[in-house]
């Protein structure tokens, strides 16, 4: 009698994976590896995923709902960028997947440039013409994220980094506020 086939596999492998990704990062993601937590086999894995990157690339995109989840409960736009310090803060692996060392191999064009525009509309809806809001958009998300890779490379809590962090927020409203003048 030939094998049922498992509909549960697909999911049980992209969560093996993330498992593997949260307790060690990349170099914790093999195919192995994954074929293994998720009880199945290397070739059945590769049924799945064409190789490592592709694997990779499905993480990032679960990490990525993850990361719109946590953004659109966001009250304003105050709100959105203090979510985005304590997503990186509090989800340094999904952090590191999203917009670390090798994310751009992992994002097409049009990813990157939708994951720009979900800023520039926050930005427009904060009063920003749509014209500046791009303007508006890069230098702050250029911002949140050095203050995040800042938290992550120094693990440790310190006032220092409270302050960056507050410094980095307000640094934020003064671009919003400045592009909503220059209307």
């Amino acid at each position: 009698m030939p094998r049922i086939a498992d509909p549960e596999l697909p999911h049980r492998i992209l969560k093996a994976a993330d498992a593997l990704w949260q307790s060690g990062g990349e170099d914790a993601v093999t195919i192995r590896g994954v074929a293994a937590e998720a009880a199945t086999t290397t070739p059945t894995v590769y049924s799945y995923y064409a190789d490592r990157e592709a694997l990779l690339t499905a993480l990032r995109a679960l990490a990525f709902q993850r990361f719109s989840a946590h953004l659109a409960k966001s009250r304003d736009f105050q709100d959105t960028c203090a979510r985005h310090l304590e997503f990186g803060t509090n989800h340094p692996r999904d952090y590191e997947l999203l917009y670390g060392r090798g994310w751009m191999e992992r994002v097409k064009g049009d990813a990157q440039r939708g994951e720009i525009e979900r800023y520039t509309t926050h930005i427009v809806r904060a009063g920003v013409d749509e014209s500046r809001a791009a303007h508006i958009a890069y230098p702050v998300m250029m911002m949140l994220h050095g203050v995040v890779m800042h938290r992550l490379l120094n693990k440790k809590p310190s006032p220092l980094g409270r302050a960056i962090a507050a410094a980095c927020l307000e640094a934020c409203m003064t671009l919003l506020e400045s592009a909503r003048r220059e209307k």
